[in-house]
């Protein structure tokens, strides 16, 4: 039996204990599990110990989730990711299959799931929880309506998430360690592929579209 190499990334200290737990229990796999409560930690110990698996939370201090997964998307590493939500619907869920995940799983779902996806990314598939994957299909179908947050790029959606938990501009570049000046140009291209003025506009359309996780983190 191969052994695998799991970091859970996750603020909350339940969630991330609660995995492990699981996934340490299960005799059809061997795993050593490494923990993460943040976006920031998370790339220190993908860089330190090159995890075959990455369960990512989406809602953290820092960085938060989006902007970790293209960082690690973007650096040389064969680790997948598989995103640990309560989100299964909204935008968030597509967008982050479009960056390059390898899976997206709810928070409420079982051990059987977890394990399912592990085998299904290492195997070089994709591997969505049956609401998410119903809910981009019907997207792709037009069966439901699109979402304007599909027309942004991932450094523009990260720009955004950071905006929505109420950062300023100048935390926002030392998160993602840019300038002011480019931090307010992805603003801009933001505001204006939203079609809003202001944050109170940009929050209500984010509510409108469910691209917040507020109501119970995520």
């Amino acid at each position: 039996m191969v052994l695998i190499k799991v970091l859970i990334v996750d603020d909350q200290e339940l969630i991330r204990l609660g995995v492990q737990s699981l996934l340490e229990e299960v005799s059809s796999l061997e795993v050593t599990c490494f923990l993460a409560a943040s976006g920031e930690e998370a790339l220190a110990q993908c860089k330190a110990l090159s995890p075959d698996i990455i369960f990512l939370d989406i809602n953290m201090p820092g960085i938060g989730g989006i902007e970790t997964a293209r960082k690690i998307l973007k650096a040389e590493t064969t680790a997948k990711i598989i995103v640990l939500s309560v989100l299964d619907d909204g935008p968030i869920p597509a967008h982050l299959v479009q960056m390059g995940v390898s899976g997206f799983i709810c928070k409420d779902t079982g051990v059987e799931q977890l394990v399912r996806a592990i085998q299904t990314v290492l195997a070089g598939d994709f591997y969505l929880s049956d609401k998410v994957a119903q809910n981009i299909a019907l997207k792709k179908l037009g069966v439901i309506g699109g979402d304007p947050f599909s027309l942004l790029t991932s450094r523009e959606a990260s720009v955004l998430h950071l905006t929505l938990q109420g950062h300023a501009i100048r935390t926002i570049a030392e998160l993602l360690k840019i300038t002011e000046k480019t931090v307010v140009t992805y603003r801009y291209r933001v505001f204006k592929k939203l079609g809003v003025h202001n944050d109170i506009e940009l929050m209500h359309l984010a509510i409108k579209y469910n691209y917040t996780d507020w109501n119970g983190g995520a």
